[in-house]
Formats: structure tokens, sequence, C-alpha cells
């Protein structure tokens, strides 16, 4: 079982949250955001550390092979088998094993945030620190194919994390 740390936590926290949760799943579904990354990047923004566009480039290939040969298969039969009453105890399992396969890119972007080496590749400290400022600049820096899109959904996402900050 792989050890629990705070981007985990943090994610775990915010995805809780409904309206937020819808938000990044249409981003997901329809312009292809890797929820994980999202969420790395707010969790980044509220440590007061910003993310490149090249650094999530590197992130998003280093897990490539996780995402498109693990989580994305198994989330699309997962929602294949939605509402088919026979395949509801498999269904669960696979979204136990989904879940585990995100908990496994989150520790990949948790250790390459964490290593030393990699520190002043990923971020630069922004002093002081404007939090809602770096929300907005790290969700722009993920890669996504209709910027246009991508922006105003990015910034409903922003404003509702930031309205949902009380609670977490």
């Amino acid at each position: 079982m792989l050890q629990e740390h705070s981007l985990w936590q943090f994610s775990l926290k915010v995805y809780a949250y409904e309206p937020l949760q819808s938000l990044l799943l249409e981003a997901q579904d329809r312009l292809g955001v890797d929820v994980n990354f999202a969420l790395a990047a707010l969790w980044l923004a509220e440590h007061g550390m910003v993310l490149s566009e090249a650094r999530a480039a590197n992130l998003l290939q280093r897990t490539a092979e996780l995402r498109e040969q693990g989580i994305e298969p198994v989330r699309a039969l997962r929602r294949r088998w939605k509402g088919i009453g026979v395949l509801q105890e498999p269904r669960q399992a696979l979204q136990a094993l989904e879940l585990s396969l995100e908990k496994q890119v989150q520790a990949i972007l948790y250790d390459a945030f964490a290593s030393d080496n990699l520190v002043g590749d990923i971020t630069q400290h922004a002093m002081p620190v404007d939090v809602r400022i770096l929300i907005e600049q790290n969700l722009a820096a993920l890669p996504v194919s209709d910027q246009t899109a991508w922006a105003a959904l990015a910034s409903r996402i922003a404003a509702q994390y930031r309205a949902t900050a009380g609670q977490r």
C-alpha cells in the first residue's frame, strides 16, 4: 500500500465537495484534463508554488503509461458497467482499482514536487503569496487542446475552490 501524503489527503478533502467534484469531472470528460493534475495544481498553489507548463507537460509524460494503460481503460469499463445490476460488485472492484491507480499517479507527482533536486525546476516561490493568482496560474499551466474552454472552466473551478476554502 502506498504511503499517505499531503497531496493525497488534500485531494480527498477537496474532491469531497460535490460542486467542485462536478467541475473537475466536467474538465476531465469535456477537455481531457487529468483531475489528479488539477488537484495538484490547487495543492501547489496552497503551498505558494507555481507549476510551470513545461513541468506539467513533463509530469504528464512521466505518468502517461499509468494513466493511458491503467486508469483510463479501468474507468471506461467501470462507466460501461454502471446500472448493470449483475456487474455492480465487480464494478466496485474496478472503482477501487481506479482509485489505487490514481493514488499511484499522485505519489509520482508528490515525489517529484518534494524532491530536493527538482524543486527549482517545478516551482518558483512567489513573494508575497497570492493564492488566488497561483490557483489561476497553476490551472492554466495544464496542457489542454481547447485553451479557451479550459480558461472558462478553470475560472469556475478556481472560484468554487475558493468558495469551499472555509470548509477544508
